[in-house]
């Protein structure tokens, strides 16, 4: 069942920019905290949204996975709608990428000069040095796999054998059934 209709959008996108003001304005982790969950519910809500968009289309796409027959330029779109749409907007949206790379290479070389001279002070500040790569290689690692599950995805549609189709029907399924995936 639909939670969310897209006149609803606005008024949820308007709530998020006003937690996030509060958020940049008093900077606790508090309010952060607030904006990461209403960051979540909208995800939910336009995953679920987007799933409604596409539901008659994914009705057909999933007879032709089904009945092994050959799937047609809009089931592939409908199957990537469901499938990996949302990653391949990431990829494409996301504009750090490369400064999150010389970020890792800045504080890797910071490591390095710092352990030369392992004192007190140096050994501090390396403790802070770490935390940041520690806090920064996620989103290297993220954006990565993101760009290898849009890979692995375009390249199983392509040699589309009967256990993928079934995976693929049982993921559809699932995503139609569950507003929460």
């Amino acid at each position: 069942m639909l939670t969310v209709d897209t006149c609803q959008l606005p008024d949820l996108i308007d709530n998020l920019n006003h937690a996030a003001g509060l958020a940049l304005n008093n900077q606790s982790s508090d309010a952060f905290l607030t904006v990461e969950r209403q960051l979540s519910e909208l995800d939910v809500a336009v995953r679920e949204l987007q799933q409604a968009m596409w539901a008659e289309e994914a009705k057909t796409a999933l007879k032709h996975l089904q009945k092994n027959l050959p799937l047609t330029p809009q089931d592939e779109d409908v199957i990537r709608a469901f499938i990996v749409s949302d990653a391949e907007r990431y990829l494409a949206h996301e504009n750090n990428y490369e400064d999150w790379l010389e970020e890792l290479q800045r504080l890797l070389d910071d490591m390095a000069k710092r352990a030369t001279q392992p004192d007190r002070e140096a050994i501090a500040d390396l403790r802070g040095v770490v935390k940041d790569a520690v806090r920064l290689v996620p989103d290297i690692r993220n954006y990565l796999d993101e760009r290898n599950r849009v890979d692995r995805f375009e390249k199983s549609l392509k040699n589309l054998d009967q256990s993928s189709r079934d995976m693929l029907v049982r993921i559809m399924k699932e995503q139609l059934a569950s507003p929460s995936r």
